[in-house]
């Protein structure tokens, strides 16, 4: 891509990235100074800023700065949901990420604003790699200033910066893949190359498959445009894929464990019900909207300067540039199609965050136009105009279409024709201050752009964010003071070993018993154990979502939450009618915000049993019956309990299903078809009258939906039609929801085809009918509802906690990734814990090496033997070793390389 050659043509230096440096310093300051300053805002998102980026920032500083300290660094940690491998969990947020270990060189007390610099760090980087690139690539000085301007301010990275600031590395690693590739291409050392894709595998398995076929492009175009002539095809193509794999091995001390993890993780591709071929209408309104202004849809990202798209048609023909537009008509197309869209987002849903790539080569369109000096393709000024006037065009439309562009647009387009008067006019003649007058425009364009996402004008990002200094006190005050500490021995004040749970209605609990250093239940994190997602599903826990398996706790099921060793219950005040069965609050915080609830009834972390069930012969039962058999036995795998000599559990059924009698509210029409329900009104409303009203008393109440399918009215795969609805179901004063997320929403959406919804426990109940409503329009199908009444006999939930307490493992260590303990057997037992299940689980008994089974659907058990066993448990993230022994084969074979490289 060697710009055009120029009778004055001053080169990219040392004072260039100065300049860039100044620039980018005063652009932030201008544009951000009143969002820090002012309004006191920070650049942690209410959601997953809070929730996941910088809790983990902080949680992982806290871990390194312990393993500095001579405290080691444990792969496994107890306050990670129900526990899980660190590695795993935070592999894709900050272990691979370089610029995270920077904040090493903060003090503690300092976390949040390096959280804040090392962001700010990261988008100088990427104009900074940009001007590496661009070097290499001869272009000029200004021509670097430019684009470095015009790549470092795209919307991708500074929409990226506050909501998932990760999100920003790809954007750096990229053009460092790029010049790895001209190294090659130019025959010169692979070096740079191997390290770039080490860079990009080590920080985030997820960008570095989109990386990966990003860079094959790249190579593929750039080989045939421009070095077709000076090396065979299968030399160049055999150079660049020794040092792909020699890269990939550097980094699989943490690519291969993290890849590992995500593999048994609870996501998996596909499932996505959506058109494969066309995306709905106002999608592809949106890639002309979100192209010159900022915005996002699908993670289809733009907010480019309309001087690079006057370049696409205003550069004169020349094999780099032509390269470039072929690169864009390609990654175009992937922009038309969902299909190309599930593709590079590895098979699951269309969200088209492969989007940052357009920056790059937009930024080098920009950067091509000033190395022009004038002198441009023909009918360069007319072509331009064209298209300034098509989006000057739609920029006035947003004022009568408001709902579907933004006004803002006009902004942008003005600063175009401002380029193009520069550009075109017989006034300005002088190169060096055509340049500066386009530089000064860029800086305009982009820094408005940047305020325009932030600010309330725009996309308002500022009311989306925590202000600056309040995030810890968050955290601290996140269960109102109440939880305990258990920073010590991460055992409780009996020594027994259980975790604290939260409500129904605490879904904004999520990953912040992490800070609190508390066991818990959930986590929200991308990788989390598959195991206990398959627990979830199983048990049909209605809170349940793809990355939160056990979000919002087990619904308030009381057996589950004894089952998984849930002692006490932290809850806000008003929740205390949520509190399960045998709950009794014991504290209120001083504020009386929080209660805190305990029971006596918890199953210990480890015990022994004597009898099981095969796994498919308890998934023929429903969710309540599989329920109660976690408190008779121990359930197997088919092929494990054909091994065990367990005795056969009694699986008597413990619920009782209610008749009753169903009328449709005639306040919202509705009709009826085979099971189907068609409403054109707010929704359905369902009544549910029970016959013997009796049988709810004592008991808990369930309602269940199966087969659930819902389909919009007058579905068109041409329209963008909310597929979400809210099922709320209710008995007197207690009710709860389920909601189905839509569809397009990707990182969230599974199809539920069952409800399972918990009414709670009453002793005797007042209302012996069940409302169920439908909160949105539409055509439901339901196969069957039915209630379930399940009895809660407090002597019997008493007995059976006791004969587990009897029966369990007295714990003498209890450590991160490490559990040791003793325990008495008379043989043909199996001991059954409530830690997740993973191959990195390590066992012994007396000194004897024992496989570790999977138990209960997602737990860690061991086979015990007669007598006395003494049991250690240690954890070891799957696979590092391998791992590590690659990473220096890799490492070694970078040097050979090199080694032979000079020798030639």
């Amino acid at each position: 891509m060697s710009a055009v050659r120029q009778s004055y043509k001053e080169q990219i230096t040392k004072r260039t990235l100065l300049i860039y440096t100044v620039l980018f310093i005063g652009m932030m300051a201008a544009v951000l100074g009143a969002y820090f300053l002012s309004a006191g805002a920070s650049f942690i998102w209410t959601t997953d800023g809070y929730t996941q980026h910088y809790l983990l920032f902080h949680d992982y500083l806290e871990k390194l700065r312990a393993l500095f300290n001579g405290q080691g660094f444990a792969m496994w940690d107890w306050t990670i949901g129900m526990g899980a491998d660190v590695i795993q969990s935070y592999g894709y947020y900050v272990i691979g990420d370089p610029f995270v270990y920077l904040g090493l060189l903060f003090p503690e007390s300092m976390t949040e604003f390096a959280y804040h610099a090392l962001i700010f760090l990261r988008i100088w980087s990427i104009g900074a790699v940009f001007l590496l690139y661009a070097r290499k690539m001869q272009f000029s000085h200004q021509a670097g200033l430019v684009g470095s301007i015009l790549y470092a301010f795209a919307n991708y990275g500074i929409f990226s910066m506050s909501r998932h600031p990760f999100f920003v590395l790809p954007l750096i690693w990229y053009p460092l893949l790029c010049l790895g590739v001209e190294k090659i291409l130019k025959k010169e050392s692979s070096a740079v190359f191997t390290l770039a894709v080490t860079l990009s595998a080590v920080s985030n398995f997820y960008f570095f498959y989109k990386l990966t076929i990003l860079i094959l492009l790249y190579a593929v175009v750039r080989y045939f445009m421009i070095y077709k002539a000076t090396q065979a095809f299968w030399q160049a193509f055999l150079r660049t894929t020794i040092a792909y794999i020699i890269g990939l091995m550097i980094a699989a001390v943490v690519f291969i464990p993290i890849v590992y993890g995500f593999l048994n993780s609870s996501r998996s591709p596909g499932g996505i019900e959506i058109n494969w071929f066309i995306y709905p209408l106002e999608y592809y309104l949106a890639l002309f909207k979100h192209a010159i202004s900022p915005g996002s849809y699908f993670w289809t990202i733009g907010g480019f300067s309309l001087l690079s798209f006057v370049a696409l048609v205003s550069v004169k023909k020349n094999a780099g540039f032509n390269a470039i537009k072929i690169i864009l008509t390609v990654l175009t197309v992937f922009l038309l199609f969902p299909f190309f869209g599930s593709f590079m987002n590895g098979l699951s849903g269309p969200y088209n965050r492969f989007s940052f790539v357009f920056a790059f080569f937009m930024a080098l369109a920009g950067a091509y136009l000033i190395d022009q000096n004038g002198r441009f393709a023909p009918n360069a000024k007319m072509k331009s105009a064209l298209l300034l006037a098509g989006y000057t065009l739609l920029s006035l439309l947003a004022f009568v279409f408001p709902e579907v562009l933004t006004s803002y647009m006009l902004v942008p387009v003005l600063i175009g024709w401002a380029f193009w008067w520069v550009m075109f006019s017989a006034k300005v003649t002088d190169n060096v201050s055509r340049n500066r007058m386009i530089l000064s425009l860029v800086v305009l364009n982009m820094g408005l752009n940047t305020a325009a996402y932030y600010y309330p004008f725009g996309g308002n990002m500022i009311s989306n964010v925590l202000d600056y200094g309040t995030v810890d006190d968050l955290y601290e005050q996140a269960l109102g003071g109440l939880e305990q500490s258990e920073s010590s021995d991460l055992t409780n004040r009996d020594g027994e070993v259980n975790r604290v749970g939260v409500t129904y209605a605490d879904d904004q609990i999520k990953n912040q018993l992490i800070y609190l250093d508390t066991r818990g239940l959930n986590a929200y994190l991308s990788i989390s154990n598959g195991r206990v997602s398959e627990f979830a599903r199983a048990m049909e826990i209605s809170t349940y979502q793809t990355i939160q398996p056990l979000r919002n706790g087990v619904d308030d099921r009381t057996e589950l939450n004894q089952f998984l060793g849930v002692q006490s219950i932290i809850t806000s005040t008003e929740n205390e009618p949520l509190l399960p069965y045998g709950y009794e609050v014991i504290e209120t915080n001083s504020d009386e915000t929080f209660i805190k609830a305990e029971t006596a009834n918890t199953y210990p972390f480890a015990y022994a049993v004597d009898q099981g069930i095969a796994e498919s012969d308890l998934m023929k039962r429903n969710a309540l019956e599989r329920e109660a058999l976690l408190s008779k036995g121990v359930i197997l795998e088919d092929a494990a309990f054909k091994k065990s000599q367990l005795a056969p559990m009694d699986t008597e059924p413990v619920t009782e299903e209610l008749a009753y009698n169903l009328t449709v509210s005639e306040e919202t029409p509705v009709k009826l078809e085979n099971q189907r329900y068609i409403t054109q009104g707010k929704g359905i409303n369902l009544t549910l009258t029970v016959e013997r009203p009796e049988l709810m008393n004592n008991a808990e109440l369930y309602v269940r939906l199966n087969g659930l399918k819902y389909h919009p009215l007058n579905e068109s795969p041409l329209l963008r039609q909310q597929t979400n609805y809210r099922v709320n179901a209710s008995n007197g004063e207690s009710g709860k929801s389920v909601y189905q997320a839509d569809r397009l929403s990707f990182s969230s959406y599974f199809y539920r085809e069952s409800m399972l919804i918990n009414l709670g426990y009453a002793e005797e109940r007042t209302d012996n009918q069940v409302q169920i409503q439908f909160n949105r329009p539409g055509e439901y199908e339901i196969d069957h509802i039915s209630l379930h009444a399940k009895p809660i006999d407090s002597e019997q939930l008493n007995q059976e906690a006791a004969d587990r307490k009897e029966r369990a493992m007295e714990i003498s260590t209890f450590e991160q990734g490490r559990v040791e303990g003793t325990i008495n057997s008379a043989g043909s037992e199996m001991l059954v814990t409530t830690t997740p299940y993973s191959t990195g689980w390590q066992a012994t008994i007396n000194g004897e090496a024992v496989d570790p089974v999977k138990v209960n659907l997602g737990f860690v058990g061991l086979p015990l033997v007669e007598g006395e066993n003494t049991v250690t448990l240690t954890y070891q993230t799957p696979l590092l070793k391998l791992g590590a022994v690659i990473s220096i084969l890799g490492l070694l074979l970078l040097g050979a390389n090199q080694f032979f490289y000079k020798r030639k």
